[in-house]
Order: structure tokens, then sequence, then C-alpha cells
């Protein structure tokens, strides 16, 4: 049966089932954006939580996570589907695209992996390499990262308080931010890193350069402790090979649309 759910712990739970494929969602259980969530869950009369559904509306259209563990989970959906909103970007399994397709009409956005960091050594040797262009950004540096990401990435998702973290490092040259690598998901509290807005301007690509503010991004999170992971477009051949230079593996494979009522 489908309930809705703010409990915190049982939620934590959950998501160590399988920590990669649930990154973002260990990321909403912080204070600042777990007010726009919306947790629907299916207990299966158990304590603990079986499958889950996250609502995220604190963008201008909301987003909807729908990654399930077991047979149980296109059941949960069938329960939930009338329940989300007009329209909504998905994240989803593919198994689950027929149960979204019989109210909304579909988009398709693409095909994404998820990468775990498993050779934390590798991304060490490439960071310690001297790059006295590469610097931690600050939030001095906010202008001159919008100025880069509406030219080179200006579908990104990003706000300020992602700098805050400080875990945003840049390349410079003659003083012009020309890349950037950072996080959209960063918890001591719950040991994980997601990263997110890479980014190098057109004019410098194919030079190295998103390995190297990456690697320096992912040598400090690694030293850390935490579980660093990302999503990536599964055409995108140039940034999986960068990933997987750096140490990462791929560990699951979903896709992204945009449904809206039919």
């Amino acid at each position: 049966m489908l309930v809705f759910t703010v409990n915190k712990k049982h939620l934590e739970r959950h998501f160590q089932k399988d920590p990669v494929l649930f990154g973002y969602h260990q990321g909403d259980l912080d204070d600042f954006y777990f007010p726009d969530c919306q947790w629907a869950a299916d207990y299966h009369q158990r304590a603990r939580i079986e499958e889950l559904i996250l609502i995220y509306s604190g963008l201008k259209t909301a987003t909807v996570l729908a990654f399930g563990l077991t047979d149980r989970f296109e059941e949960l959906l069938k329960e939930a589907v009338e329940l989300l909103p007009k329209e909504f970007y998905c994240h989803f399994l593919k198994n689950c695209r027929n149960v979204f397709r019989q109210l909304y009409d579909e988009k398709p956005l693409g095909k994404f992996l998820k990468m775990k960091l498993v050779n934390r050594q590798r991304c060490r040797i490439i960071a310690g390499d001297k790059n006295d262009d590469i610097a931690r950004l600050q939030l001095s540096h906010y202008q001159q990262l919008l100025e880069l990401y509406n030219q080179a990435y200006p579908d990104n998702y990003f706000n300020n308080r992602m700098l805050e973290t400080g875990k945003y490092f840049g390349c410079f040259i003659e003083d012009r931010l020309v890349a950037v690598a950072g996080v959209h998901v960063y918890s001591k509290k719950y040991k994980i890193a997601m990263l997110g807005n890479i980014a190098t301007s057109e004019k410098f690509r194919n030079k190295g350069l998103a390995t190297k503010v990456t690697a320096a991004l992912v040598g400090e999170l690694a030293s850390e402790g935490l579980l660093v992971a990302l999503n990536v477009k599964s055409d995108n051949k140039a940034a999986i090979k960068c990933y997987a230079n750096l140490g990462f593996e791929k560990t699951h494979e979903y896709e992204e649309s945009f449904f809206s009522l039919a």
C-alpha cells in the first residue's frame, strides 16, 4: 500500500541498499532540499521501506525518480502514477515506461549511466600533477561560473548553494575560467558525493582540462572517504572515457524523459 513518509531514518536505511542508485535521494535528505520532496513508499506490512518513488518539486518543473529494487515496484508505480504532477521530468528504469505511458505523453531525453569511483589511487595520481592553473572556486567566482555555464552548458542545474560546499574546482587561463568540475550532492553525514556541473568552454575543449579539474575534485572527495558517483549520458563517449581513466566504472543504466498528461 502506498503511503507518504518523512521518516529520514527509514529513508536512509532504504537508500543504503544501493547507495549509487539512490545517490541523489540521499542528497535530498538534506534539510535544504527535504521540504520540496514527497516520498511515496511501500512498506509492504513491514517496519522498513520496500520500494519508493521520489517527487521533487524544488524546480520550476517537478522531477520524479523512479528506481525500483523488486518486482513490487511496478505495482507501486501503478498506484502512484495518477498522483504525479501534470508534467515532470523523470529518471526511471526502462521497464517502468509503459506504466507512465498509460496516462502521459513522453518526450525521451536519452539513456544514461551511473558510474562509481572504484580506483581511488588512479584519480590521486592524476590530481597529484602540479597544476598552477587549477583553483578552488569561491562565491566571488559566481558570475564567471554563470558565464561559463551559459556558454558551455546552458541546460545545467546550478545554484550558488552548491558553490558554498567548497567542492568546485576551476581551470583558469589568463584569468579566464575555462573549465569547471563540481558536485550536485555533497554530504559528509551520508558519506556521499555526486559529481555534476562539469563543463569546458568550447574553445578550450579536447585539451584535457575537464580531466584536470575533475581529478582535483575527485582526489579531494576520495581523501574524505566518501562514496563518489555520477550520472552521464550513455552516448557521451568522451566523458565516459574521462571518468573511466579517473577510476570510475559503470554500475547502472537508466533513462530520462519528459512526461505530460496526454
